[in-house]
C-alpha cells in the first residue's frame, strides 16, 4: 500500500466534499431571471429576478415582467453607468394585485448620479415620508395614494399600462404606492410597489408593511448584500377572498339575475319616458334615440355594472368602468333599442296629421304631341 497515494486520495475526496458544500450554500443566481436581458413580456418562473449581481426573491404568485428598459446615468469619472429599470406585476384571474417598479445599476460605479424625483421632498404629495441615513448614505421611505392607478401608470410606466390594458386586467382603481430609494457613493436604487387598495384595512397596516419592505432590501440597495427576500404580501380580507373564490369576481345566481333584470327595466322605463318628452315626430328616429341614450346613461350604467361583484367594482378605476360601459353600449346601439322605442311611441300615437296633410297635387300630365 502506498501511503502517499492514499493521502492524496483523501485530500482529493475532502476537496470535492468542500466544493459541493460551497455549491449548496451558494446563491442560486443562475436560476434567477435576469430581467435586464429577458424578453418583454415574460414570466418570472421561480419568483426570483436579478439585475446585475443583485437578486430579489418575490412573494409567491405568477409574476410577469411587463416593462424593461436600459438607460444611463453619470458618474464621478465622467463615464456613463448602465441602469436597468423593470416592472413586474402579479395578476390573479384577471384582477390586479401588485406591481413592482425596480431600477438599479447593472454595475456599481463611484459617484453614481441618482435619477427620478425625491420622494421625501416637501410638498410632494406623500401620505407619509421618512428620510433616513444608513450605511453612510441617504434613504427615503414614502407612501402615496392613487385614486386611478391606470392613469398614474400611463404617465410613469406606459408599457406596463398597455400590457394590462391588452390583457383586460381590472382593479386598477384606488391604489397605494410604497417607494424606497437608497443613495450611496457608488450605487443608487429605486423600488416602487403598487398595491390595490383593499390590501390594507388601516393606516397602521400600510406603514407596517412599508417598514418591512425597507428592512428587507436596505442592505441590498446599499450593496452590503446581494440577495433580498421581499416581505410576504398583506392578506386580503376574508370577505374579498370569499367573494373571489365563490364568484370568480363576477356575480352569478338567481338573485343577481333579478337585479340585472330590474336595472334593465328601470333603464327601459327611462328610454320610454324620454321618447314621450323629446320626440317631435319629424326628427329621424335614430337621432332621437341617440338623445335617449344620453339622457338615460346613468340607468344603463347601473345595468352594466350589476353583474360585477362589489369587491371588484370597488377597486375599478373610472376609466375602466367607462371602458366597460362603452363596450356594452356599442352592442346596445347596434341592436337599435332606442330607435325601436321611438318608432313604437310614434305608432302608438297614430298617424301624424301634420305630416299627412294634403300635399299639392301633381300637375296633370299633358298628352304628348304627335
Amino acid at each position: 500500500m502506498n501511503p502517499f497515494k492514499n493521502r492524496a486520495a483523501r485530500h482529493l475526496r475532502a476537496g470535492l466534499a468542500a466544493g459541493l458544500a460551497l455549491l449548496a450554500f451558494a446563491p442560486a443566481s443562475s436560476r434567477a431571471t435576469d430581467i435586464a436581458h429577458a424578453s418583454v413580456p415574460s414570466p418570472i418562473p421561480d419568483n426570483d429576478l436579478r439585475i446585475g449581481s443583485h437578486i430579489f426573491h418575490l412573494p409567491p404568485g405568477q409574476w410577469t415582467l411587463v416593462q424593461g428598459q436600459t438607460f444611463t446615468t453619470g458618474t464621478a469619472g465622467n463615464r456613463d453607468a448602465e441602469v436597468f429599470r423593470g416592472v413586474v406585476v402579479l395578476v390573479d384571474h384577471g384582477q390586479f394585485r401588485v406591481a413592482i417598479d425596480l431600477s438599479l445599476p447593472v454595475q456599481d460605479a463611484p459617484g453614481l448620479v441618482s435619477w427620478g424625483d425625491d420622494s421625501c421632498a416637501p410638498n410632494n404629495g406623500a401620505l407619509h415620508a421618512t428620510p433616513m441615513t444608513k450605511f453612510g448614505g441617504q434613504q427615503c421611505l414614502a407612501v402615496f395614494g392613487h385614486p386611478d392607478l391606470q392613469r398614474a401608470l400611463q404617465r410613469t410606466s406606459p408599457y406596463a399600462a398597455r400590457w394590462m390594458h391588452d390583457q383586460h386586467v381590472v382593479g386598477l382603481g384606488s391604489a397605494i404606492e410604497i417607494v424606497y430609494t437608497s443613495k450611496q457613493d457608488a450605487t443608487f436604487g429605486r423600488m416602487h410597489v403598487f398595491f390595490t387598495a383593499p390590501y390594507f384595512d388601516s393606516d397602521e397596516a400600510m406603514t407596517k408593511w412599508a417598514a418591512a419592505l425597507e428592512d428587507s432590501v436596505k442592505r441590498e440597495f446599499a450593496s452590503k448584500a446581494f440577495s433580498a427576500t421581499l416581505p410576504a404580501l398583506p392578506v386580503l380580507s376574508a370577505s374579498i377572498q370569499a367573494n373571489d373564490a365563490a364568484t370568480g369576481m363576477v356575480h352569478g345566481g338567481a338573485q343577481v339575475q333579478a337585479e340585472v333584470a330590474a336595472a334593465r327595466e328601470v333603464w327601459m322605463a327611462c328610454l320610454r319616458k324620454e321618447a314621450v318628452r323629446l320626440d317631435d315626430r319629424r326628427t329621424p328616429a335614430n337621432e332621437v334615440g341617440a338623445a335617449l341614450y344620453f339622457n338615460c346613461r346613468d340607468q344603463e350604467l347601473k345595468g352594466v355594472t350589476a353583474t360585477i361583484a362589489p369587491s371588484r367594482l370597488a377597486v375599478m378605476s373610472p376609466s375602466e368602468i367607462n371602458e366597460l360601459y362603452e363596450g356594452a353600449h356599442r352592442q346596445v346601439v347596434d341592436s337599435g333599442v332606442a330607435t325601436n322605442i321611438v318608432l313604437e311611441h310614434r305608432a302608438s300615437r297614430g298617424p301624424d296629421t301634420s305630416a299627412t296633410a294634403k300635399a299639392p297635387a301633381d300637375k296633370a300630365s299633358r298628352p304628348a304631341k304627335r
